[in-house]
């Protein structure tokens, strides 16, 4: 019994470091991504075996979990009445279940602030070489006219993450209450996640940061203004850049052609054909999982070119696979989260709860009107890794876990 503590230390080190080399991996090498997230899966249920009388998930963390497995309890209709429940149940567990315990596990078992702070030093770090590496495909590898899409996936993936990423910084660099070793990474990675978002050239990346950014700044003007003129430079040394170069011109100015640039128009068109879905299947949709089979066969435009595999947006496809069930549980859980967040952050201004309603607005509605990023896997797992530390963090500055006796006050 005497080295029941001790065990439990190394399980919650093993399990930060399966689970930050996990996400830092995963868009490299799906495999190795996986494996170390399963590892880790099974580190916490050992972790929780032996920890069993003492676990307790914080009475701050229980509503946005809850809001979660509304959401997730919303889309079980469209499993069950769908035309294969096999591929609903597939989907169900992978896309909300299995991808969702990584945010339970950093909640419940991760309690050393220094280990939270490692994890997430490492990601920006990574993400950091990432967008190097993007760099390089497109000067090296690639015509420079083309799009550097990083470790793996797809550009859309790595536009995701920076669409996360980059604020988490810009608060990091900007609020005191993070550690030197944050601020220092921060410092070596912003230059390059800027890169990395030029390089990518995704537009909706390009809009959710200059939309979300501004509102961070204002929040911290009065007291850093020249960290403020440091990103006001950096801002303009990016258009800059854009308006100097013509295949970066052309590529923002195209955001609002809706004839010649089929990205732009084929999305219309499958949002179209997912109102048709919709209104044929109104209370629970086509089925989780089964869009694909059934926009090819049955509601496809001959006006979309590109036979696109899903929607590029979280709403409208989650109403045409959902129903009107999955999308009320999918704005209830986004509202949740925004909505609490925001009353927390009026209350004391602290900086996690402004980042978590930063994540769910830019990852979750703003990029996510453009690319279905729900249903990415690697993405989902980075978004519930980031809002799992921002939580956690805030969860041990506030000293929930300082009174052993009441630990969920």
């Amino acid at each position: 019994m005497t080295n029941i503590p001790l065990k439990v230390d190394r399980l919650e080190k093993s399990l930060a470091i399966l689970i930050t080399i996990m996400v830092c991996v995963t868009r490299l090498s799906m495999a190795m991504g996986e494996i170390t997230y399963v590892l880790a899966i099974c580190i916490g249920i050992l972790y929780l075996y032996i920890q069993k009388s003492e676990i307790v998930i914080p009475e701050v963390s229980k509503g946005y979990v809850l809001a979660v497995l509304i959401f997730f309890i919303s889309t079980i209709p469209s499993v069950i009445f769908s035309s294969n429940p096999f591929i609903g149940i597939r989907e169900l567990f992978n896309m909300w279940i299995y991808r969702f315990l990584v945010f339970l596990l950093i909640v419940v078992c991760i309690n050393k602030k220094l280990y939270l702070e490692r994890m997430l030093a490492a990601f920006i770090a990574v993400t950091g070489i990432d967008c190097l590496v993007a760099l390089a495909q497109v000067l090296f590898i690639y015509n420079p006219s083309q799009r550097g899409w990083g470790f793996g996936s797809n550009v859309l993936t790595l536009a995701g993450v920076l669409c996360m990423l980059l604020p988490v910084i810009v608060v990091i660099l900007f609020d005191n209450r993070f550690s030197v070793l944050l601020k220092k990474v921060s410092q070596f990675s912003i230059i390059f996640i800027v890169i990395g978002l030029i390089v990518n050239k995704s537009r909706g990346a390009w809009l959710t940061n200059f939309a979300l950014i501004p509102c961070i700044l204002l929040q911290y003007m009065k007291n850093n203004k020249k960290k403020i003129i440091a990103c006001i430079l950096i801002a303009i040394a990016f258009l800059s850049f854009i308006g100097l170069n013509p295949s970066y011109r052309d590529r923002f100015e195209s955001i609002t052609n809706t004839t010649t640039d089929r990205s732009n128009a084929d999305r219309i068109w499958v949002w179209k054909a997912c109102g048709d879905m919709f209104l044929d299947h109104p209370i629970a949709g086509i089925g989780l999982g089964q869009f694909k089979e059934h926009y090819v066969s049955e509601y496809k435009y001959p006006q979309e070119t590109q036979s696109l595999i899903h929607a590029h947006n979280n709403f409208v496809q989650v109403a045409a696979e959902d129903g009107s069930l999955g999308l009320v549980g999918l704005i209830y859980f986004i509202g949740y989260f925004i909505v609490k967040s925001f009353r927390n952050w009026m209350k004391n201004r602290n900086p996690y709860d402004l980042l978590v309603i930063i994540l769910v607005l830019g990852y979750l509605c703003l990029f996510g009107q453009i690319e279905l990023t729900l249903d990415n896997s690697s993405g989902m797992r980075i978004f519930w890794f980031l809002l799992a530390i921002l939580m956690k963090m805030k969860i041990l500055d506030a000293g929930y876990y300082d009174d052993k006796v009441n630990r969920t006050q």
